[in-house]
Parts: structure tokens; sequence; C-alpha cells
């Protein structure tokens, strides 16, 4: 029974920590000083080094797509000229930092896809948060879910 007690509450603590960033937490800090585009934005760090960000497990409408400007803007809402902390998961093909985004405690990958500015990049991420709040996101018909099709950036892509 304790052993049950001590796995459930480390995975609720594991879950937790996904969704907020604690204060003892390590990551990179700075301020966004451009927003590529729905999932990808420059930060400047205190050093003075720009670090191009691809947002870990979500992916947005591109450029030529419906929702991009919509999508855009609310990721600029969210952290344009605000001081955000990344937990760095890696790197792309691209050397892109890849990274969950806080602002204010908030997970802002996620916010963006519960909002239904983003999908959830099941390709790159097994994220069960993620996936539960697109499926609310789709169900409540928010954000790029209103649209009777919408066509995920990755078909789109491959188009």
């Amino acid at each position: 029974m304790r052993l049950i007690l001590l796995v459930l509450l480390l995975f609720f603590n594991c879950v937790e920590a996904q969704n907020k960033l604690t204060v003892n937490d390590t990551g990179q800090t700075g301020t966004v000083v451009k927003i590529i585009d729905g999932d990808t934005f420059d930060l400047l760090t205190k050093e003075k080094k720009t670090i191009r960000v691809r947002m870990n497990g979500i992916d947005c409408p591109e450029r030529k797509q419906d929702f991009y400007k919509v999508s855009k803007n609310a990721l600029a809402d969210y952290i344009f000229k605000k001081e955000i902390r990344l937990l760095i998961t890696g790197r792309d093909r691209n050397k892109r930092t890849i990274a969950i985004v806080y602002y204010n405690g908030i997970n802002i990958n996620l916010a963006m896809i519960r909002n239904g500015y983003a999908w959830h990049y099941k390709k790159y991420s097994a994220d069960t948060t993620f996936a539960e709040a697109e499926k609310k996101a789709r169900a409540r018909k928010k954000g790029l879910w209103q649209m009777n099709n919408p066509v995920p950036p990755w078909e789109f892509r491959a188009g």
C-alpha cells in the first residue's frame, strides 16, 4: 500500500512539474524580442545572446495557412517583450533550441494548445497533458477548431 501511494505521489508531482516551473528549476531565461510564428521566437539572454526557440510538443499553422496570424498574435500576446524561462528539451535539425516555455509559472506551450492556437505535435511528443488539452479544445471548438476542417501544419508542409 505504501509503495502504491509513493508511486502515485511521484506521478502527480511529475505531472505538476511539467505544468508549472518552480523557482529551483534551472533553465535559460531571457526576454522575447521577436515572434517568428506561433511556435517559434527569438530570445535575448541576459548575456546578450540571441537564441532561436522552437516550442516543444506543439505545431502551429504555417504562413500561408488559415489561422496563421491568429496563432502568431496569440503567442505574441503571451510572451513578446516579456521575460520568460525555458525548460530546454533539445535541439532540432535546424539547430533551434527546443523548449517548454514558461511565463509567470504558466506553461505557454500548453496554453497554446488549450486555447486552440496549436496542435499537439504527436510525432515529437507523447505528452498526455498536451493530448488531453487538444481533445478538450476540439470539443469546445476553441480557436482553430472553429474551422470546418483545419489542416494540420505537417500535412500542409507535406503538400
